[in-house]
């Protein structure tokens, strides 16, 4: 892998505070150029990306790599012998994976409709894949003969700790006010205390 340029970096990572706080169609290639500290309208830019819309996709792109590093991770370390600590570390990794992707995460999910499609469907793609690891997970921890939709569970069990995260990072305070640890602990108590309910004999 080649390495990173730092003026391309630089230009993602402007664009993408400039697109979760303005949209991403009320940010002009000009508005970036600036932010990043080069000459509005000299085409800076363009040296490392043909339009704005290139630039969101090398963005999602940088974010389906993370998303790669994260997942491949996830299984191992998901492999402690006991459900809640499993959850627990879980829900950490995903709270430090989407503090890294904050700014991307808010244009896509509340900008979703005026992105490339391009763009829209990678990130879907990432999700679906990250469902399915917690799915595989959760098989596992329930067994083969359980009688239990494991892809419906898994699709609750990972959604609803994605969407708590999300709307904290997004509004001006948690969900009600629950601070996230007490958040991830009522989490990992439901979830590990269903599992213990319902795993296959």
């Amino acid at each position: 892998m080649e390495p990173a340029h730092p003026t391309r970096e630089l230009l993602i990572d402007t664009a993408l505070e400039l697109f979760s706080e303005q949209g991403y169609r009320g940010t002009t290639v000009r508005r970036v150029e600036e932010a990043a500290g080069l000459t509005p309208g000299a085409g800076g830019l363009y040296r490392h990306f043909r339009s704005k819309e290139e630039l969101l996709m090398a963005a999602v792109a940088r974010y389906r790599d993370d998303v790669d590093r994260y997942l491949s991770r996830t299984p191992e370390l998901l492999e402690l012998g006991d459900a809640r600590a499993e959850l627990l570390l879980g829900a950490k990794l995903s709270l430090e994976f989407n503090e890294r992707n904050h700014a991307l995460l808010g244009v896509l999910l509340l900008e979703g409709r005026f992105v490339p499609a391009g763009a829209q469907q990678a990130f879907e793609a990432a999700w679906e894949r990250a469902y399915r690891v917690y799915a595989t997970w959760l098989r596992a921890r329930l067994g083969e003969t359980t009688e239990v939709d494991v892809d419906a569970i898994a699709l609750q069990l990972y959604g609803s700790l994605t969407q708590y995260q999300i709307q904290e990072a997004t509004f001006t305070r948690p969900p009600l006010s629950i601070e996230s640890n007490r958040f991830i602990q009522a989490w990992a108590d439901h979830w590990s205390g269903f599992i213990q309910s319902h795993r296959s004999s």
